[in-house]
């Protein structure tokens, strides 16, 4: 049984990582090369991803097939993007939290639901899509993720082709060495760089390394008078890194965040 032959119709969601462009490619082999016609590959962008997820994601709709780009729209709850004209200083973002008059945080995490997961259904549903398959890049190495993951609506059934087909990291790392071109930024870092529901260590890595990333977390903190969680802040950990080096360690190995939990 080839498991990533996926029932049509079906959405690849498409994160722009590493992971998720190689269960796209598989699923493109599956079917000869060529997605079929009820099919949509769908990239939902927050306008925080690093700029070269954006690169990786136009790279792919160049040499491979088309990437529906979407980002939320408070009034439509989703607007048709591409490379040029996506978003690159957390708009769709901001424009949420203007909305909802409060920060997104570990227990009320209104970032993934409306910016990726409702945004991207509003669209599919406007493709004609009564009821769809939901490809989901988790890996066979990632169990609880692929166990707790749900579908947000009864007309979407969420599947996860590469735990099913028994794909690792090291299966994804060894097939993007093959390529000619890949995601040109580090694991670690992830595609949303300064998420939340990262690591103090890990966000310590980004404020090293690319301070100006952890720059739109700072300032919608300070707009609201409010931080993302009551054990940190970003000014303060931008400010620590500048002033002291990182505090706590990470070395990189372990999952950049849960968005998908």
């Amino acid at each position: 049984m080839n498991h990533y032959k996926i029932p049509a119709p079906f959405v690849v969601s498409f994160s722009g990582g590493a992971t998720s462009g190689f269960m796209l490619r598989r699923i493109m082999d599956a079917y000869g090369g060529k997605l079929p016609e009820d099919s949509r590959v769908v990239f939902s962008n927050t306008g925080l991803e690093h700029e070269k997820t954006l690169e990786f994601v136009h790279e792919i709709e160049s040499r491979w097939c088309p990437v529906h780009w979407i980002e939320y729209d408070p009034e439509t709850k989703y607007k048709v993007v591409d490379y040029e004209t996506a978003s690159r200083k957390g708009e769709p973002f901001s424009a949420l939290i203007e909305k909802k008059k409060y920060l997104p945080n570990p227990v009320a995490r209104i970032c993934t639901v409306n910016l990726k997961i409702l945004a991207s259904a509003a669209f599919i549903m406007d493709q004609g899509f009564d009821d769809w398959n939901n490809a989901i890049g988790l890996r066979y190495d990632e169990p609880r993720r692929v166990h707790r993951i749900k579908g947000d609506r009864k007309a979407e059934t969420v599947i996860c082709p590469m735990y099913h087909a028994g794909h690792t990291l090291i299966d994804v790392e060894s097939w993007w060495n093959e390529q000619p071109f890949r995601l040109g930024i580090p694991r670690w870092m992830g595609n949303c760089v300064g998420c939340y529901l990262k690591s103090r260590g890990r966000i310590e890595m980004v404020a090293e390394h690319e301070p100006e990333q952890l720059d739109w977390w700072a300032n919608e903190e300070a707009k609201m008078g409010k931080t993302f969680r009551k054990d940190r802040s970003f000014k303060g950990i931008q400010l620590q890194v500048m002033n002291q080096g990182r505090l706590y360690e990470d070395d990189g190995t372990s999952i950049p965040c849960h968005c998908h939990d």
